[in-house]
């Protein structure tokens, strides 16, 4: 059961244009910076600030968990609305250590219940007046103390990854995208691969590239974000083929020329891994589409970085490889399920197999290609297997965009894409149930990305490669100057937002980054990023500051395990009498 909201009101001002409204509430990691004046020591059960913790979003604030944990206001969570009568107490859950972790792993750990109750709650404490039958909570809103310790300016926060990521898929699932890179490669007539329209096509990725994006749009819903709070990506190098019409020359080694990114949306993976038993033989469980659906704990934007050039000489037989290896790009706001299902809708494709009831029969892309139908209303796709047919078929009305900002921060920023998660043929649910189909272990923090999101039209196309069609093509950006791929010190800014009479606004907040030149072997550390030095008294000033946060790490957690068992044991007592 989950709250759905409309038009509801939050004591904390919002501002319409805010990614973070209450119909949102987003989970991510954060720290806070040190400021002048402050304790040099937290309190025992506290973190100190510049310590990592499990936080959300609301207008232009994000409001520290731990801290609402350690206070209780998340305590005693049921698995029914806050103001309904029927309410079965969540057990197994202690949001004092879940929420003083520097990732959401251990929450996102939790089955689907607990973040329902959790995010309901938070929608309780937050809420200003009684909405849809929902009770505010005052009790957050009458803590000034409190208030002033929880609440941090988006603009000052400093953001890490939401999850240790332990593995990292990407799929192939926009049939926009598969037929354009197609026709591109392969030709008109043979661009959708055999298998394509039969399962989910993905490959496995690297974790360990995965960084999060450190700007993430606190003002607002808007796009214009400074050298200061923007990733750096360096752009790599690799083999290169010298001559494409002669592979028997060979390739060189040399900086990419080709520097693209992709526009894709991907998820967490959270709840009980389907292993069953050990890993000294036994298997998982294959997960139906029920269980999937239920499994996936919240999207982030993604921006996928690839190298063409590379990719083109190394993908086959095996798909990519150092292509793609080298950076992967996500925002750090989780957005919820709950908060995206008010903005349901169909994919593009409209339903898979059976009768298309697209008016055409089929999809005409801007390049004279028909990706479905035959043009008589009749639908050519094959139905998908048993496991593969959800009933529930459809995505999410999120507009995405993709805007290029070149050079420099004083550049103008020109919007390239626009796009919607609504363009993908395979479902979130639906690449998690063929993930799991040989029984592999899905666990909670994995990471499953959607591949290149693409539309019908060139103005819908989420890549480079696509927009430039190869190359053939130039991109006009707002101050005249012309692209086909990305030049050193260009920024690519990606945004993802919902909009709908009587809901706030959700959205994702920025996925952002800039490309460095690159590093040729032999490496040359003077090219590396300038990083930002502070005055020391002493020559061990930052050994000494990471164990003293490790410190503080483990005696907050000691104390959190404290009020947790107090907790159980007043529950205990309560059944006994």
């Amino acid at each position: 059961e989950q709250i759905t909201m409309a038009a509801a009101k939050s004591w904390v001002e919002v501002s319409p244009d805010s990614d973070f409204s209450i119909d949102n509430i987003p989970f991510g990691v954060c720290s806070f910076p040190k400021h002048e004046g402050d304790a040099s020591d937290a309190p025992g059960s506290l973190l100190a600030p510049n310590i990592p913790r499990c936080c959300t979003a609301i207008g232009q604030f994000a409001l520290d968990l731990h801290l609402l944990a350690d206070s209780g206001l998340l305590d005693h969570l049921t698995t029914a609305a806050e103001c309904s009568g029927d309410k079965t107490e969540i057990t197994k859950f202690y949001p004092r250590i879940a929420f003083s972790q520097p990732s959401l792993n251990d929450f996102m750990s939790c089955d689907k219940p607990v973040w329902v109750a959790v995010r309901n709650r938070l929608i309780s404490l937050l809420l200003s007046e009684s909405h849809g039958g929902i009770s505010p909570d005052p009790r957050l809103q009458r803590n000034a103390a409190l208030r002033d310790r929880a609440f941090h300016p988006l603009v000052e926060t400093l953001y890490h990854l939401p999850a240790k990521i332990g593995d990292y898929t990407d799929f192939y699932s926009s049939r926009e995208h598969a037929t354009n890179v197609g026709i591109m490669f392969r030709g008109k007539d043979n661009a959708l691969q055999p298998n394509w329209l039969h399962m989910p096509i993905g490959y496995h990725g690297r974790s360990s590239s995965v960084y999060p994006s450190i700007s993430n749009g606190a003002n607002g819903g808007g796009e214009n974000v400074g050298d200061e709070t923007m990733s750096f990506i360096r752009r790599p190098c690799g083999q290169l083929q010298i001559d494409p019409s002669d592979p028997i020359k060979g390739s060189a080694y040399g900086p990419c020329k080709l520097m693209d990114f992709e526009l894709e949306v991907a998820f967490f993976v959270g709840g009980s891994t389907n292993h069953d038993g050990d890993r000294d033989g036994n298997s998982g469980k294959p997960l139906t589409l029920v269980q999937a659906n239920d499994r996936i704990f919240g999207y982030v934007l993604m921006n996928d970085w690839s190298a063409r050039d590379i990719q083109k000489w190394e993908y086959v037989p095996l798909g990519p490889f150092t292509s793609k290896n080298f950076a992967t790009t996500i925002s750090t706001w989780v957005v919820t399920p709950m908060a995206l299902e008010p903005f349901r809708c169909e994919t593009s494709a409209g339903k898979q197999g059976g009768t298309n009831h697209r008016s055409g029969g089929g999809t005409e892309l801007s390049e004279g290609v028909d990706v479905g139908g035959d043009g008589e209303g009749e639908n050519c796709d094959p139905t998908p297997l048993e496991y593969l047919r959800d009933p529930n078929y459809g995505s999410y009305d999120v507009s995405l965009a993709v805007s290029l900002q070149p050079n420099t921060s004083a550049s103008k920023i020109t919007r390239i894409c626009q796009s919607n998660l609504k363009h993908m043929y395979w479902s979130s649910v639906q690449q998690l149930v063929h993930h799991s189909v040989t029984g592999c272990p899905m666990n909670a923090g994995d990471l499953l990305a959607s591949g290149t999101i693409s539309g019908k039209e060139r103005c819908n196309f989420g890549s480079m490669l696509e927009l430039s069609w190869k190359g053939t093509r130039q991109i006009v950006l707002d101050g005249g100057e012309v692209r086909k791929f990305l030049q050193d010190g260009d920024a690519v800014i990606m945004n993802g937002w919902c909009e709908k009479k009587g809901v706030g606004r959700v959205g994702f907040g920025l996925c952002s980054g800039r490309v460095l030149p690159a590093n040729p072997f032999p490496y040359d550390s003077q090219t590396e990023v300038p990083k930002q030095t502070k005055s020391k008294k002493f020559d061990y000033e930052d050994e000494y500051d990471k164990l003293k946060s490790e410190s503080n790490l483990l005696e907050v957690q000691k104390v959190a395990l404290a009020k947790e068992m107090s907790l159980i044991k007043d529950k205990m007592a309560r059944q006994l009498y």
